[in-house]
């Protein structure tokens, strides 16, 4: 088996992902996007990951490989023959380029909090065994405000009513991080946006008291992404 994961910045890789590959002796090759790589045919390949990043989707003007990378999503998604998955990041490009509407919070997410499933969830087949709630970690400025039409409802919070959907039947996007790490949560220091979001809400300092509760909350953070993923692969 092997995998495409579509990356946006040096941070936001596979993460936990990359372990649970290693274990199952998944290969999978990573598309550095915004260092303009461009992406390979998905023929050669089982699955497509997409993985979040700092840009936001409305910054085609600032990052102008967003509008094919858009495209290129539409397609894999129309043609629905490879499970497709979107994180953060992803789960809004894959939301816009099926023709959902994303935009900025009035109030950022962001911590270690619990995300509820849906009605429409019973039976999906991504999330099937998930615990309800679920802890999650969320770090996200813009969030899908309007679902893809046709799209099912999977997950939502008291902030993000749009945490996670299917559209079609083998594409999903969600808004939390099933990958991150606690090295990961320390690393967004390098986007000082981020920081400043995380610290109006929580106060100075508050970047390692994040990662402090990562760490408390790590395990059942990783069985609930290793769940997620292995469901995606097994629809691989």
């Amino acid at each position: 088996m092997r995998i495409l994961v579509l990356q946006h910045s040096p941070l936001d890789h596979p993460g936990l992902m990359r372990r649970y590959m290693a274990e199952d002796g998944i290969a999978w090759d990573a598309i550095d996007v915004y260092a303009g790589q461009n992406i390979p045919s998905l023929n050669s390949y089982d699955a497509m990951v997409v993985m979040g990043g700092p840009q936001q989707t409305d910054q085609e003007a600032a990052h102008p490989w967003l509008a094919g990378e858009k495209e290129y999503i539409r397609r894999a998604v129309l043609d629905g023959r490879k499970p497709v998955m979107g994180v953060c990041l992803g789960g809004q490009l894959i939301a816009e380029a099926m023709g959902g509407r994303v935009g900025a919070l009035e109030r950022p997410e962001i911590g270690i909090l619990d995300i509820e499933t849906t009605n429409g969830a019973a039976g999906d087949a991504l999330f099937t065994g998930i615990s309800v709630p679920a802890k999650t970690l969320q770090w996200h400025l813009y969030a899908i405000l309007d679902l893809p039409p046709g799209a099912a409802h999977l997950m939502r919070s008291p902030a993000c009513e749009n945490q996670a959907f299917r559209v079609g039947e083998r594409a999903w996007g969600m808004q939390f991080h099933m990958e991150m790490s606690v090295d990961m949560v320390l690393g967004v220091e390098a986007y000082p946006e981020y920081v400043a979001a995380l610290e109006a809400q929580h106060g100075a300092g508050a970047l390692t008291r994040l990662a402090e509760e990562t760490a408390r909350n790590a395990g059942e953070l990783d069985r609930s992404s290793r769940l997620i993923f292995d469901n995606f692969v097994s629809l691989a």
